[in-house]
Parts: structure tokens; sequence; C-alpha cells
């Protein structure tokens, strides 16, 4: 079933990069005592990291230049907002019970708060997507450009 797209402006890749996540899955896999921990630390510095993108609980973007971003987030039913992206690459695979994503900079989970205000909320419809991130350079309407989670249903 196809949703909205969801266009986010002004997001700021804290630690150069940001992260879409399902968090109920998140907090789930790392056990209720995750609020307040250092998750960039532990998900990068052993295997919980790798363990977390394979269960798809999140797919992470690294190596963002500093600036302020567009990032939409669409079903790959939905026309493409602009023209000529640059070259994709796949995100890997991303599931959700509830329908409710969290994007953040990857910074934020320094210290994992998942009710944090500067994290935006991305409503879909729960089940496993594939995806595909894309960059757009001078995007129309964009801030310094934009970027793409294009989500493509797949079963489980």
């Amino acid at each position: 079933m196809a949703f909205p797209a969801v266009r986010l402006t002004g997001c700021f890749p804290e630690a150069h990069g940001f992260v879409l996540l399902d968090p109920a899955r998140l907090d789930r896999h790392l056990g209720a005592d995750s609020a307040g921990r250092d998750l960039l630390e532990l998900l990068t510095t052993t295997d919980a990291g790798d363990a977390v993108v394979r269960a798809g609980i999140a797919i992470p973007l690294m190596g963002v230049d500093v600036g302020y971003y567009t990032v939409l987030v669409r079903h790959v039913a939905d026309a493409a907002p602009w023209p000529a992206p640059a070259p994709s690459s796949p995100g890997g695979v991303l599931g959700t019970e509830t329908g409710s994503l969290l994007l953040c900079g990857v910074g934020y989970l320094t210290r994992w708060t998942p009710g944090h205000p500067r994290h935006r909320r991305v409503s879909v419809p729960p089940g496993w997507y594939t995806t595909d991130i894309r960059r757009y350079d001078h995007a129309e309407g964009t801030d310094d450009a934009a970027y793409e989670f294009l989500l493509t249903p797949t079963p489980a």
C-alpha cells in the first residue's frame, strides 16, 4: 500500500550522518534501558551496529557534509519530485511493526532519547521495505541539497 511522501526540511547531519530507524524495535533489540546510553559508540565499536542493520531496525546514511538538508521519505510508486538524482545506493532492508519511524542526526545517538524534539517522525504502513538512498544537488525548493529514502515494500 502506497503512502504519502514525507518531506522533512532543515535536517542537520549531526556527526556527519542521518539514521532512519524504528525506535520501538531498536529499544526492544537493545533492551528497555537504552534511553540515555551512548548508542553511537555501542553501534560503531561492537557487532551491535551490524546486527541492528541486518535486523532491518535502522538504515544509516553516513558521510554527509555539514549543511541543512531536505530529507524525503517516499514510496517507490510516487513520482520523484526532482529530476536527475546522483546515482542511488542501496540502503538495505527496514522493517516496522508500528509504522512509526524516526529520522535523526547520527550524533543524537550519543545520548539516546527516543522522544527528543529534534527527531523527525515519519509514518508509513507497517511492514518491510527495501531502501534506496538518493542525493539531489541543487534540488528546487530544498535546503542546501536533498536526500531521499525510497521505500519499496517487500515480503518479510
